[in-house]
Protein backbone atom coordinates (compact mmCIF):
# COMPACT_ATOMS: atom_id res chain seq x y z
CA UNK A 1 0.00 0.00 0.00
CA UNK A 2 1.73 3.58 -1.00
CA UNK A 3 0.90 6.71 1.47
CA UNK A 4 1.72 10.15 0.89
CA UNK A 5 4.01 11.51 3.29
CA UNK A 6 4.29 15.44 3.02
CA UNK A 7 7.38 16.06 5.42
CA UNK A 8 9.76 18.63 6.26
CA UNK A 9 13.73 18.54 6.22
CA UNK A 10 13.53 17.18 9.95
CA UNK A 11 11.83 13.50 8.51
CA UNK A 12 14.58 13.78 6.08
CA UNK A 13 17.02 14.05 8.50
CA UNK A 14 15.82 11.48 11.02
CA UNK A 15 15.65 8.97 7.78
CA UNK A 16 18.87 9.76 6.83
CA UNK A 17 20.27 9.09 10.03
CA UNK A 18 17.98 5.37 11.09
CA UNK A 19 19.18 4.06 7.69
CA UNK A 20 23.08 5.22 8.38
CA UNK A 21 22.30 2.83 11.95
CA UNK A 22 23.04 5.58 14.69
CA UNK A 23 22.30 4.54 17.87
CA UNK A 24 21.11 7.40 19.35
CA UNK A 25 19.19 9.72 16.90
CA UNK A 26 18.72 13.29 19.43
CA UNK A 27 16.87 15.47 18.43
CA UNK A 28 16.74 18.88 19.97
CA UNK A 29 15.08 21.65 18.83
CA UNK A 30 12.97 25.03 19.51
CA UNK A 31 8.67 24.77 19.37
CA UNK A 32 6.91 23.92 16.32
CA UNK A 33 9.78 22.00 14.42
CA UNK A 34 8.09 19.13 13.37
CA UNK A 35 10.34 16.99 15.35
CA UNK A 36 7.55 14.89 17.15
CA UNK A 37 5.54 14.79 13.93
CA UNK A 38 8.61 13.98 12.02
CA UNK A 39 9.76 10.99 14.06
CA UNK A 40 5.89 9.34 14.08
CA UNK A 41 6.20 9.72 10.51
CA UNK A 42 9.22 7.82 10.67
CA UNK A 43 7.70 5.11 13.11
CA UNK A 44 4.80 4.07 11.02
CA UNK A 45 6.68 3.94 7.80
CA UNK A 46 9.44 1.84 9.40
CA UNK A 47 6.49 -0.33 10.62
CA UNK A 48 4.78 -0.74 7.20
CA UNK A 49 7.96 -1.44 5.56
CA UNK A 50 9.53 -3.46 8.09
CA UNK A 51 7.52 -6.93 9.39
CA UNK A 52 7.56 -7.73 13.26
CA UNK A 53 9.46 -4.95 14.20
CA UNK A 54 8.72 -3.91 17.87
CA UNK A 55 8.64 -0.01 18.69
CA UNK A 56 7.74 1.74 21.81
CA UNK A 57 6.64 5.50 22.30
CA UNK A 58 7.80 6.90 26.00
CA UNK A 59 7.13 10.33 28.05
CA UNK A 60 7.36 10.81 31.84
CA UNK A 61 3.69 10.96 32.35
CA UNK A 62 1.25 9.33 30.37
CA UNK A 63 -0.87 12.41 30.27
CA UNK A 64 1.42 14.18 28.61
CA UNK A 65 2.09 11.27 26.99
CA UNK A 66 -1.53 11.19 25.53
CA UNK A 67 -2.17 14.88 25.22
CA UNK A 68 1.34 14.67 22.90
CA UNK A 69 2.80 11.49 20.90
CA UNK A 70 -0.37 8.91 21.07
CA UNK A 71 -2.50 11.87 20.10
CA UNK A 72 -0.35 12.89 17.26
CA UNK A 73 -0.13 9.16 16.37
CA UNK A 74 -3.57 8.33 15.75
CA UNK A 75 -4.04 11.57 13.65
CA UNK A 76 -1.26 10.32 11.20
CA UNK A 77 -2.48 7.08 11.23
CA UNK A 78 -6.40 8.53 10.15
CA UNK A 79 -4.77 11.04 7.68
CA UNK A 80 -2.71 8.06 5.80
CA UNK A 81 -6.20 6.43 5.69
CA UNK A 82 -4.63 3.34 7.57
CA UNK A 83 -6.03 2.93 10.83
CA UNK A 84 -7.98 -0.18 11.97
CA UNK A 85 -10.01 -0.75 14.72
CA UNK A 86 -9.60 -4.49 14.65
CA UNK A 87 -5.80 -4.07 15.22
CA UNK A 88 -5.51 -1.36 18.03
CA UNK A 89 -5.56 -2.77 21.40
CA UNK A 90 -6.87 0.35 23.59
CA UNK A 91 -6.27 -1.44 26.71
CA UNK A 92 -2.90 -1.50 26.56
CA UNK A 93 -1.92 1.19 24.44
CA UNK A 94 -0.92 -1.08 21.95
CA UNK A 95 -1.38 -0.43 17.54
CA UNK A 96 -0.81 -4.35 15.69
CA UNK A 97 0.10 -4.00 12.07
CA UNK A 98 -1.09 -6.26 9.63
CA UNK A 99 2.57 -7.75 8.74
CA UNK A 100 3.36 -8.19 12.29
CA UNK A 101 4.75 -4.59 13.57
CA UNK A 102 3.53 -3.07 16.76
CA UNK A 103 3.87 0.23 18.43
CA UNK A 104 3.06 0.87 21.84
CA UNK A 105 2.66 3.70 24.34
CA UNK A 106 3.69 3.86 28.04
CA UNK A 107 5.27 6.23 30.73
CA UNK A 108 8.03 5.65 33.18
CA UNK A 109 5.64 5.16 35.77
CA UNK A 110 4.80 1.77 34.91
CA UNK A 111 7.69 0.47 35.68
CA UNK A 112 7.15 -3.34 34.76
CA UNK A 113 7.43 -1.82 30.88
CA UNK A 114 9.98 0.28 32.14
CA UNK A 115 12.21 -2.49 33.19
CA UNK A 116 10.03 -5.67 30.97
CA UNK A 117 10.16 -6.85 27.46
CA UNK A 118 12.85 -6.06 24.77
CA UNK A 119 12.07 -3.77 21.83
CA UNK A 120 13.73 -3.08 18.53
CA UNK A 121 13.05 0.55 18.16
CA UNK A 122 12.30 3.21 21.34
CA UNK A 123 10.97 6.21 20.60
CA UNK A 124 11.30 8.95 24.23
CA UNK A 125 9.27 12.11 23.71
CA UNK A 126 10.38 15.29 25.50
CA UNK A 127 13.59 12.97 26.74
CA UNK A 128 15.13 15.69 29.44
CA UNK A 129 11.96 14.89 31.54
CA UNK A 130 13.54 11.28 32.24
CA UNK A 131 16.48 10.93 34.76
CA UNK A 132 19.55 9.07 33.75
CA UNK A 133 18.67 5.75 34.98
CA UNK A 134 15.29 6.01 33.62
CA UNK A 135 17.00 6.65 30.34
CA UNK A 136 19.64 4.19 30.97
CA UNK A 137 16.77 1.05 31.24
CA UNK A 138 15.02 2.11 28.45
CA UNK A 139 18.26 2.21 26.51
CA UNK A 140 19.19 -1.31 28.20
CA UNK A 141 16.46 -2.79 26.81
CA UNK A 142 15.91 -1.35 23.10
CA UNK A 143 18.08 -3.49 20.84
CA UNK A 144 18.26 -1.34 17.58
CA UNK A 145 18.05 2.78 18.06
CA UNK A 146 16.72 5.02 20.01
CA UNK A 147 15.23 8.59 19.04
CA UNK A 148 15.03 10.81 21.08
CA UNK A 149 13.70 14.61 21.54
CA UNK A 150 13.67 17.87 23.66
CA UNK A 151 13.49 21.37 24.40
CA UNK A 152 16.61 22.69 25.60
CA UNK A 153 15.80 23.90 28.57
CA UNK A 154 18.19 22.22 30.91
CA UNK A 155 21.02 24.50 31.45
CA UNK A 156 22.91 21.19 32.33
CA UNK A 157 21.61 17.74 31.73
CA UNK A 158 22.89 14.25 30.78
CA UNK A 159 21.26 14.65 27.17
CA UNK A 160 24.34 16.96 26.06
CA UNK A 161 26.78 14.04 26.51
CA UNK A 162 24.77 11.57 25.14
CA UNK A 163 25.19 13.76 21.39
CA UNK A 164 29.27 13.63 21.94
CA UNK A 165 29.10 9.65 21.62
CA UNK A 166 30.47 8.33 19.04
CA UNK A 167 27.19 6.55 18.10
CA UNK A 168 25.25 9.95 18.51
CA UNK A 169 23.84 11.87 15.78
CA UNK A 170 22.27 15.41 16.46
CA UNK A 171 19.62 16.51 14.85
CA UNK A 172 18.27 20.37 15.28
CA UNK A 173 15.85 22.03 13.87
CA UNK A 174 13.61 25.16 14.80
CA UNK A 175 10.65 26.80 13.45
CA UNK A 176 11.92 27.56 10.52
CA UNK A 177 12.16 23.75 9.64
CA UNK A 178 8.93 23.20 9.55
CA UNK A 179 7.41 24.79 5.97
CA UNK A 180 3.57 23.87 7.25
CA UNK A 181 3.43 26.10 10.16
CA UNK A 182 1.02 29.00 10.30
CA UNK A 183 1.92 32.98 9.44
CA UNK A 184 0.41 33.44 12.84
CA UNK A 185 3.05 30.97 14.75
CA UNK A 186 5.74 31.99 13.10
CA UNK A 187 4.58 35.16 14.47
CA UNK A 188 3.84 34.30 17.61
CA UNK A 189 7.80 32.29 18.08
CA UNK A 190 9.49 35.30 16.61
CA UNK A 191 7.91 38.01 19.18
CA UNK A 192 9.93 35.60 21.93
CA UNK A 193 12.66 38.25 21.27
CA UNK A 194 11.00 40.30 22.69
CA UNK A 195 10.23 38.73 26.01
CA UNK A 196 13.42 37.74 27.19
CA UNK A 197 16.56 36.45 24.90
CA UNK A 198 16.89 33.15 26.99
CA UNK A 199 12.98 32.53 25.64
CA UNK A 200 14.17 32.78 22.38
CA UNK A 201 16.89 30.61 22.64
CA UNK A 202 14.84 28.21 23.83
CA UNK A 203 11.99 27.92 21.86
CA UNK A 204 12.93 29.83 18.98
CA UNK A 205 16.61 28.60 18.28
CA UNK A 206 16.63 25.30 20.04
CA UNK A 207 19.16 26.48 22.02
CA UNK A 208 20.13 26.07 25.64
CA UNK A 209 19.52 29.03 28.04
CA UNK A 210 21.84 31.22 29.51
CA UNK A 211 22.40 29.31 33.23
CA UNK A 212 23.03 32.75 35.50
CA UNK A 213 19.40 34.00 34.40
CA UNK A 214 17.72 30.69 35.86
CA UNK A 215 15.98 31.32 39.44
CA UNK A 216 15.10 28.26 40.50
CA UNK A 217 18.38 25.75 40.42
CA UNK A 218 18.56 24.24 44.50
CA UNK A 219 15.22 21.77 44.06
CA UNK A 220 15.84 18.35 44.76
CA UNK A 221 13.46 15.57 43.76
CA UNK A 222 11.42 12.97 46.10
CA UNK A 223 9.63 9.58 45.69
CA UNK A 224 8.09 8.40 48.61
CA UNK A 225 5.44 10.80 50.12
CA UNK A 226 6.68 11.99 53.68
CA UNK A 227 4.80 11.68 57.11
CA UNK A 228 4.04 15.16 58.08
CA UNK A 229 2.62 16.97 60.49
CA UNK A 230 1.55 20.08 58.69
CA UNK A 231 0.00 20.39 55.30
CA UNK A 232 -1.31 23.66 53.20
CA UNK A 233 -2.47 24.44 49.79
CA UNK A 234 -1.33 26.86 46.86
CA UNK A 235 -4.25 27.74 43.94
CA UNK A 236 -3.16 29.67 41.30
CA UNK A 237 -6.33 30.64 39.23
CA UNK A 238 -6.37 30.80 35.23
CA UNK A 239 -9.06 29.95 32.07
CA UNK A 240 -6.97 30.38 28.77
CA UNK A 241 -3.97 29.65 31.20
CA UNK A 242 -3.38 26.56 33.47
CA UNK A 243 -5.17 26.78 36.88
CA UNK A 244 -2.56 24.96 38.86
CA UNK A 245 -2.79 23.29 42.27
CA UNK A 246 -0.25 21.95 44.59
CA UNK A 247 0.48 20.17 47.86
CA UNK A 248 2.97 21.26 50.61
CA UNK A 249 4.50 19.25 53.09
CA UNK A 250 6.43 20.30 55.91
CA UNK A 251 9.17 17.70 57.47
CA UNK A 252 11.27 19.49 59.94
CA UNK A 253 13.09 22.48 58.08
CA UNK A 254 12.36 20.86 54.86
CA UNK A 255 9.25 21.53 51.98
CA UNK A 256 7.66 19.02 50.13
CA UNK A 257 5.63 19.85 47.13
CA UNK A 258 3.62 17.98 44.62
CA UNK A 259 1.33 18.86 41.85
CA UNK A 260 -1.88 18.07 41.64
CA UNK A 261 -4.08 20.30 38.93
CA UNK A 262 -2.21 21.52 36.16
CA UNK A 263 -5.84 22.20 33.44
CA UNK A 264 -7.07 25.24 30.99
CA UNK A 265 -10.03 25.98 30.40
CA UNK A 266 -12.05 25.31 33.73
CA UNK A 267 -15.29 27.38 34.80
CA UNK A 268 -15.33 28.35 38.54
CA UNK A 269 -17.67 25.53 39.12
CA UNK A 270 -15.25 23.21 37.05
CA UNK A 271 -12.58 24.62 39.74
CA UNK A 272 -14.43 24.08 42.69
CA UNK A 273 -15.29 20.73 42.26
CA UNK A 274 -11.73 19.87 41.25
CA UNK A 275 -10.82 21.27 44.78
CA UNK A 276 -13.44 19.66 46.33
CA UNK A 277 -12.33 15.96 45.03
CA UNK A 278 -8.17 17.12 46.09
CA UNK A 279 -8.56 18.83 49.29
CA UNK A 280 -10.97 16.94 51.25
CA UNK A 281 -9.97 18.37 54.89
CA UNK A 282 -9.46 21.74 56.48
CA UNK A 283 -6.28 22.18 55.82
CA UNK A 284 -5.00 26.07 55.03
CA UNK A 285 -5.50 26.69 51.32
CA UNK A 286 -3.98 30.63 49.94
CA UNK A 287 -5.09 30.97 46.49
CA UNK A 288 -4.16 33.82 43.94
CA UNK A 289 -5.88 37.24 45.40
CA UNK A 290 -6.64 38.45 42.02
CA UNK A 291 -9.61 36.58 41.98
CA UNK A 292 -11.61 37.23 45.03
CA UNK A 293 -14.74 36.53 43.20
CA UNK A 294 -13.26 32.54 42.96
CA UNK A 295 -11.91 33.05 46.30
CA UNK A 296 -15.27 33.53 48.02
CA UNK A 297 -17.18 30.65 46.26
CA UNK A 298 -14.38 28.57 47.55
CA UNK A 299 -15.57 29.51 50.58
CA UNK A 300 -19.01 28.89 50.22
CA UNK A 301 -18.18 25.71 49.39
CA UNK A 302 -16.14 24.70 52.87
CA UNK A 303 -12.87 25.36 51.20
CA UNK A 304 -10.59 26.70 54.17
CA UNK A 305 -9.28 29.36 51.67
CA UNK A 306 -7.42 32.45 52.44
CA UNK A 307 -6.20 35.39 49.57
CA UNK A 308 -2.37 35.41 48.96
CA UNK A 309 0.25 37.68 49.88
CA UNK A 310 1.59 38.18 45.88
CA UNK A 311 5.21 39.58 46.60
CA UNK A 312 6.92 38.32 43.81
CA UNK A 313 10.58 39.05 44.36
CA UNK A 314 10.42 38.88 48.34
CA UNK A 315 8.26 35.50 47.96
CA UNK A 316 11.24 34.19 45.52
CA UNK A 317 13.79 35.18 47.66
CA UNK A 318 12.49 32.98 50.66
CA UNK A 319 11.58 30.02 47.85
CA UNK A 320 14.99 30.12 47.41
CA UNK A 321 16.62 29.95 51.04
CA UNK A 322 14.35 27.37 51.68
CA UNK A 323 15.10 22.82 51.28
CA UNK A 324 12.76 22.12 48.75
CA UNK A 325 11.47 18.56 47.19
CA UNK A 326 9.65 18.03 44.51
CA UNK A 327 7.69 14.74 43.65
CA UNK A 328 9.73 13.06 40.86
CA UNK A 329 6.39 12.83 39.08
CA UNK A 330 5.14 16.42 38.97
CA UNK A 331 6.49 16.98 35.67
CA UNK A 332 4.83 20.54 34.96
CA UNK A 333 6.22 21.74 37.75
CA UNK A 334 9.37 19.99 37.17
CA UNK A 335 9.33 21.86 33.74
CA UNK A 336 8.13 25.06 34.73
CA UNK A 337 11.51 25.85 37.29
CA UNK A 338 13.76 24.84 34.26
CA UNK A 339 12.31 27.76 32.39
CA UNK A 340 11.75 30.08 35.14
CA UNK A 341 13.93 32.83 34.28
CA UNK A 342 15.27 36.46 35.62
CA UNK A 343 14.31 39.00 32.62
CA UNK A 344 17.23 39.61 31.25
CA UNK A 345 18.72 42.98 28.71
CA UNK A 346 21.78 42.19 26.95
CA UNK A 347 24.27 41.55 29.84
CA UNK A 348 22.06 42.50 32.45
CA UNK A 349 19.73 40.93 34.48
CA UNK A 350 17.27 41.89 35.98
CA UNK A 351 15.06 41.63 39.41
CA UNK A 352 12.05 40.56 37.71
CA UNK A 353 10.68 37.16 36.43
CA UNK A 354 9.76 36.43 33.17
CA UNK A 355 5.59 36.12 32.94
CA UNK A 356 5.62 32.71 30.91
CA UNK A 357 5.49 28.62 31.87
CA UNK A 358 4.79 29.84 35.88
CA UNK A 359 1.59 28.23 37.26
CA UNK A 360 2.26 26.13 39.89
CA UNK A 361 5.64 28.11 40.62
CA UNK A 362 3.18 31.01 41.51
CA UNK A 363 0.96 28.82 43.47
CA UNK A 364 3.69 26.93 45.28
CA UNK A 365 5.01 30.84 45.97
CA UNK A 366 1.56 32.16 46.96
CA UNK A 367 1.31 29.29 49.73
CA UNK A 368 4.83 28.98 51.07
CA UNK A 369 5.56 32.83 51.27
CA UNK A 370 2.26 33.66 52.85
CA UNK A 371 2.30 30.82 55.32
CA UNK A 372 5.79 32.05 56.36
CA UNK A 373 4.46 35.51 56.56
CA UNK A 374 0.90 34.26 59.09
CA UNK A 375 3.13 32.60 61.59
CA UNK A 376 5.55 35.84 61.64
CA UNK A 377 2.50 38.06 62.33
CA UNK A 378 1.00 35.45 65.13
CA UNK A 379 4.73 35.41 66.79
CA UNK A 380 4.76 39.33 66.68
CA UNK A 381 0.85 39.47 68.10
CA UNK A 382 1.78 37.29 70.71
CA UNK A 383 4.89 38.95 71.80
CA UNK A 384 3.27 41.94 72.25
Amino acid sequence: MEIQINHTNVFSRNLESYNKGFRFICNQGGSRSSKTFSILQILILICLTESKTKISIVRKSFPSLRGSAMRDFMELMEIYGIYKVKNHNKTEFLYRFDNGSMIDFFSIDDSKKVRGRKRDICYINECNELSLEEFQQLSLRTTRCLFVDYNPSDTDSYLYKLIEDSRSILIKSTYKDNNFLEDSLVKEIENLINVDQNYYRIYALGEAPIAATRIYSHFKQYIDEPEYKDCIYGIDFGYTHQSAIVKIMYVDDRIYVKEMLYESGLTINDLCDKVKSIIKDKSKVYADSARPDVIEQLKREGINVYSSDKQVKQGIDYIKSQQIYIYHESVNLLNESKVYMWKSKGSLILDEPIKMNDDLLDAMRYAIYTNKKKKVDMRLINFF
